[in-house]
């Protein structure tokens, strides 16, 4: 099941955290690739991140987000949820001669039953793709003729995407602007 939400948070929150991730003072750290392929090996697709929630650590902005799990929690019937980790991605527009053509690498953010929370910081072209295959284990690793696209999500101020957290999935590059997402990973439960 994937979940899209528009408008999950009233205007005004949504504005707060644009305006708190596109401050000069948010902590935002350098990272060499926004997701790997197999075996870690680089796509090198650069961009910033910064970690809310992870391995126990919470980031001093954690209760600006708060309101994207709570209600993205109530909008698919969620009564308890339990975070694994919150992160966010900043990511440039590059040129092709250094990224190529193609989408980032297909991925899955763990390997145990989660729910992905993706919340869409603002409006851009680099639309996020989810496959219909899911991962099986940790050798499951598809080649990407093998994969097939069950929908795109075009990034927009607001919006919202839920779903299995097992399902292969990346994004595009962005083209003409910012792509400045939250991935929000919580416990699934059976």
């Amino acid at each position: 099941m994937i979940y899209l939400l528009d408008d999950v948070i009233d205007s005004i929150t949504a504005t707060k955290i644009e305006k708190t991730l596109f401050d000069l003072k948010f902590p935002w750290h350098f990272t060499p690739d926004t997701s790997y392929g197999s075996a870690n090996e680089y796509q090198q697709r650069p961009g910033f991140l910064h970690w809310f929630v992870k391995d126990g650590n919470k980031s001093a902005h954690l209760n600006l987000i708060e309101p994207l799990i709570t209600n993205g929690a109530v909008a698919i019937g969620l009564k308890e949820v339990d975070v694994i980790q919150i992160r966010s991605f900043l990511q440039l527009p590059l040129s092709e001669s250094f990224t190529g053509t193609d989408i980032d690498t297909p991925h899955i953010d763990l390997f145990e039953p989660h729910w992905v929370m993706l919340y869409y910081v603002l409006d851009n072209d680099a639309e996020t793709v989810i496959y219909s295959n899911k991962m099986k284990n940790r050798n499951d690793i598809p080649t990407d003729k093998d994969l097939k696209e069950c929908l795109r999500i075009q990034p927009k101020k607001g919006r919202m995407v839920i779903f299995d957290g097992m399902h292969w999935h990346t994004s595009e590059q962005p083209k003409t602007g910012v792509r400045a997402i939250i991935n929000i990973n919580i416990k699934r439960r059976p």
